[in-house]
C-alpha cells in the first residue's frame, strides 16, 4: 500500500498551474490523520511518497507517518514531470528533496516515485542512473503500458533491476500494477475498481510472483476537495469514483489485514534470476 503525499492541486494536466493555488486552504492534515487511522484499524504498514514542497511546509505530517510505523520515501520536491526536465535539474530536484526529507525524518531515504509516472523510454538511463548517485535503492516510477498520460509500453512487470543500454541498475524497480481492460491499458485505481476486483487482481499478482501494490492519493478519500478547471476528460479521471473510495478502501483493507508492507523490505530479498529483460 502506498500514498502519494501531495496537496489537492498537485496535478500535471496540461493547463493546470500549481501555483495559482499554493494560497489556498487544505486540509492536508486532516486526511494524513484519517490515514493513519485507518492503517491502523487494518494493521497495515504503509510507504509514503512525500513531496517535498510539503513536508518542507508542514514537517509534523511526515513525523505522524513515521511515529506510525510508515515508511517515507521521496515523491520530488515541486512535483514536476521527470521526463520534462534535463539530467541536471533532475538530480538537483532530487537531492533538494531527498535531504530535506531526511532532515526532518532522520533517517536515510530510498525509495522514490516519479511525480505522475513521469519516466519514458528516452530518459531510462540517466533516470537510473541519478537514482543510484542520490543512494536511491528502488523506485515504484513506471507504468508497463500506456495511457494518454504516462507509461512504458513492454517494460517489465515484475520487480526487477532494470536492464537499460547493456548496464543493470542497481536500482530496484517496482513497477505499478498493469489492468488490460477493453483493450486499454490501465491501472489499478481503487476508487475506479470494485473491491472484489481488485482483491482478485492482488491475489493472482502474488501468485505470479508479480507486485501487489495499491497506490492512492489523500485527495481520494475527499470527497469535498475543492476542484481544478479541468476538461471534461481531465476531471473524470481524476475525479472519478470519490465519493465511495473511502469505504471501497477499507473493505479491500480488511481483507488484506496484517499483509501489506512497506516497499524498502523488498530490497534485502533476493529476486528471481533472469528477471527483468531490457526496458
Amino acid at each position: 500500500m502506498t500514498w502519494d503525499i501531495e496537496e489537492w492541486y498537485h496535478a500535471n494536466y496540461e493547463g493546470v498551474d500549481d501555483a495559482d493555488y499554493r494560497a489556498q486552504p487544505t486540509n492536508l492534515e486532516a486526511l494524513v490523520d484519517r490515514i493513519v487511522d485507518l492503517c491502523a484499524r487494518h494493521d497495515v504498514r504503509t510507504t509514503c511518497f512525500v513531496v517535498g514542497s510539503v513536508a518542507e511546509k508542514k514537517p509534523g505530517l511526515i513525523r505522524k507517518l513515521q511515529a506510525a510505523g510508515h515508511e517515507i520515501a521521496s515523491h520530488s520536491y515541486a512535483h514536476g514531470m521527470v521526463h520534462r526536465m534535463n539530467p541536471a535539474e533532475f538530480r538537483a530536484d532530487l537531492e533538494r528533496s531527498r535531504r530535506l526529507l531526511e532532515d526532518i525524518a532522520g533517517t536515510r531515504i530510498v525509495g522514490f516515485r516519479a511525480p505522475s509516472f513521469s519516466v519514458n523510454r528516452e530518459i531510462l538511463g540517466w533516470f537510473y542512473e541519478a537514482l543510484e548517485d542520490a543512494g536511491i535503492q528502488y523506485s515504484s516510477s513506471v507504468f508497463p503500458g500506456r495511457t494518454f498520460l504516462y507509461g512504458v509500453p513492454g517494460f517489465p512487470q515484475e520487480i526487477h533491476h532494470p536492464l537499460v543500454g547493456g548496464r543493470r541498475s542497481a536500482v530496484l524497480e517496482i513497477p505499478l500494477p498493469l489492468v488490460r481492460l477493453f483493450g486499454h491499458d490501465m491501472g489499478l485505481y481503487v476508487r475506479l475498481f470494485p473491491a472484489w476486483y481488485i482483491r482478485r487482481h492482488l491475489r493472482k499478482a502474488r501468485d505470479q510472483g508479480r507486485p501487489g501494490v495499491l497506490y492512492m492519493h489523500p485527495r481520494e478519500i475527499d470527497p469535498h476537495q475543492p476542484r481544478l478547471p479541468l476538461t471534461r476528460s481531465q476531471a473524470l479521471i481524476h475525479y472519478w469514483g470519490i465519493a465511495s473510495c473511502s469505504g471501497k478502501l477499507e473493505a479491500v483493507l480488511g481483507d488484506l489485514r496484517g499483509t501489506l508492507r512497506p516497499m524498502r523490505e523488498l530490497v534485502s530479498e533476493p529476486q528471481p534470476q533472469g528477471s527483468g529483460g531490457p526496458a
